[in-house]
């Protein structure tokens, strides 16, 4: 840890911790002959700017793997039942000519005016796109002074869709616009796919049987100064202060349109059945991506989050390791929801980035 850095907003920070405090409890349990199997504990670098678990997939490292556990921080205690958002990213580059934008703007063909008509292209195809689709873009290049018409300019895209197929639908489109903007510029147009995400498949008897365990296990009880240090800091952002929800949400039904977010772990439920949670670790309401969540995270509110993250996966792990009968209800879950199609990692055809 660096003194003055910033936290982790989303809570990343105890992911790590929870996880092996569970794996450390099976593999003892396996030591004491309690129960038979084998554990495996993955540390996921880089899981949100660069696919840490994507990489991992596509070395293989989940191909032998039965169950695959995980857990989120949140502000409610959740076993989860709803999917994700699946996300493709793209670089959008365009080639042009450069010159002198006073003496001589006619010798040039600005790749920035590409750049542009085709963000005013997407933006207007906004209108025409499914209520589960977001389209998120920022400049990467746009050129460096005034006076001289750019010859390079690009656009990092990302489009996401509750399914992988409402993204490809989209993508059609964007090239389209991407090659229209590039002609109407008198431009070279290049599109270039990043990475990309699948949905989470939900697996609704792992879990049940989360949910089980979880009720089990009991809410989580907080002190007075607990509260009103979540109370406080949430009235400092300028939120209502709900006090702490540590209560247990009952199940869920699954949304047809999960709400926004993607994540690495959508990839590994296309490869084996993935059963999770989320565990409260900041005030109720919180703004994710905060620093409600950072300041909570790294005291007593999130703390006890993190042990009842742990908890809830040792024992829904434990279920797993002495019931064969679950793991047979689960695999043909996956296998029903999965159906003929087959994970393909949405990643170029290099070494993983290790900057």
């Amino acid at each position: 840890m660096k003194e003055g850095a910033p936290g982790h907003g989303c809570g990343h920070n105890m992911f790590g911790a929870a996880s092996l405090g569970a794996a450390v409890a099976i593999k003892e349990l396996i030591a004491a002959g309690k129960i038979k199997g084998t554990v495996r504990f993955y540390g996921t670098p880089a899981e949100e700017d660069r696919e840490g678990k994507v990489w991992m997939a596509k070395a293989g490292l989940f191909d032998d793997v039965d169950i695959c556990f995980d857990w989120h921080p949140a502000a409610e205690n959740k076993a989860n039942i709803q999917s994700s958002q699946a996300v493709t990213h793209y670089m959008i580059e365009f080639k042009g000519k450069s010159a002198h934008a006073a003496a001589d703007p006619w010798n040039g063909r600005s790749a920035l005016d590409g750049a542009e008509l085709f963000n005013v292209g997407i933006n207007f195809l906004r209108e025409h796109v499914k209520p589960s689709v977001r389209i998120h873009y920022v400049y990467k290049a746009a050129g460096n002074v005034p006076n001289v018409i750019p010859d390079t300019a690009s656009v990092w895209l990302w489009i996401r869709d509750s399914k992988r197929t409402g993204v490809a639908d989209v993508e059609k489109r964007m090239m389209d616009i991407a090659k229209g903007a590039g002609m109407m510029a008198g431009v070279q147009s290049k599109v270039t796919i990043i990475s990309g995400l699948y949905e989470i498949l939900v697996n609704e008897t792992g879990a049940k049987a989360m949910q089980s365990n979880m009720d089990a296990i009991g809410p989580i009880t907080y002190t007075k100064e607990e509260i009103d240090f979540g109370n406080n800091i949430m009235k400092e952002y300028g939120k209502e202060q709900l006090g702490i929800d540590g209560h247990i949400f009952p199940l869920e039904a699954t949304r047809p349109d999960p709400d926004g977010g993607s994540t690495d772990v959508g990839d590994i439920s296309w490869i084996v059945p993935e059963v999770g949670l989320t565990a409260t670790t900041a005030p109720a309401k919180s703004p994710w991506h905060s620093w409600v969540v950072v300041a909570c995270g790294g005291m007593s509110i999130g703390h006890k989050g993190l042990l009842f993250a742990s908890k809830s996966l040792a024992t829904t792990m434990c279920d797993m390791f002495e019931n064969e009968q679950l793991r047979k209800d689960i695999r043909a879950e996956f296998e029903k929801r999965r159906g003929t199609e087959r994970w393909k990692a949405i990643l170029p055809d290099v070494m993983p980035p290790i900057e």
